[in-house]
């Protein structure tokens, strides 16, 4: 990764986030193509930032001395599932923000690099749990967002 995308990789991310949570999601993802591309060290740091945000909420909420699962449930039967059902980049997302809500970075990047070596040559696989991970940050934004406006809504007497 260069100096530049280095120490640009915040401004990026919040500036995604930003053209995300504005409904131009290709936008968002057109301002990580750098970081993606920067080699592993910038898509590992990416992957923090996003679930970072991602994870925002429930840590936020998290009671003292609790840590994250990831059940998986069918919608359509209530049944409960495995992880290994869900398409390789949910589960990767899933499964890489879990662990860095448990604040795991060994898990965490024990999963990343599985992923990253997966996707050689093309890295279309590590492209892919990237983007959930971006798609999981801006949902997560959105959801601040509308906290922070009722509760001005609320302070105004509207």
């Amino acid at each position: 990764m260069t100096t530049t995308a280095q120490g640009e990789g915040p401004r990026i991310v919040g500036d995604a986030l930003a053209k995300g949570v504005a409904g131009d999601l290709e936008g968002g993802v057109d301002l990580l193509v750098l970081l993606i591309a920067g080699g592993w060290s910038s898509a590992y740091a990416l992957a923090a930032m996003l679930a970072e945000t991602a994870s925002h909420i429930a840590r936020r909420d998290q009671q003292p001395g609790t840590v994250f699962g990831m059940p998986v449930q069918n919608t359509e039967t209530g049944e409960w599932a495995s992880a290994e059902v869900l398409p390789p980049h949910v589960r990767f997302a899933a499964q890489f923000t879990t662990a860095w809500a448990n604040r795991d970075r060994a898990h965490a990047e024990a999963l990343f690099t599985a992923l990253y070596e997966r996707s050689a040559p093309d890295g279309s696989e590590m492209v892919d749990g990237l983007l959930m991970l971006f798609q999981m940050a801006v949902c997560t934004s959105e959801e601040v967002i509308a906290e922070e406006r009722a509760k001005r809504e609320q302070g105004s007497g509207s």
